[in-house]
């Protein structure tokens, strides 16, 4: 599973960068502006934090998740590629 789009200034900072996970020996998020690195412990904590919602697709049946939005009107599905409105 992907790592949702975190805007660094979701940690309090102004910044306009977003968090890109590096893998390596030990996984690293680093802002794509600044460059800081933010503490994988905070990046998960963050991560659970984060609103949610599911909608099915009319066309194929998936079930998307869809995050950082309580509420959806209209999504692209992520399996078959057609746009939904609600």
């Amino acid at each position: 599973m992907a790592l949702p789009l975190l805007p660094h200034e979701f940690f309090g900072v102004n910044c306009c960068g977003c968090l890109v996970e590096i893998i390596g020996e030990e996984t690293q998020y680093v802002c794509n502006e600044c460059e800081a690195v933010i503490p994988a412990e905070e990046v998960h904590r963050a991560v659970m934090e984060i609103e949610s919602t599911e909608a099915t697709c009319p066309h194929c049946g998936h079930v998307n998740r869809i995050s950082g939005l309580a509420t959806v009107e209209a999504f692209v599905c992520v399996r078959c590629g057609c746009g939904v409105a609600l």
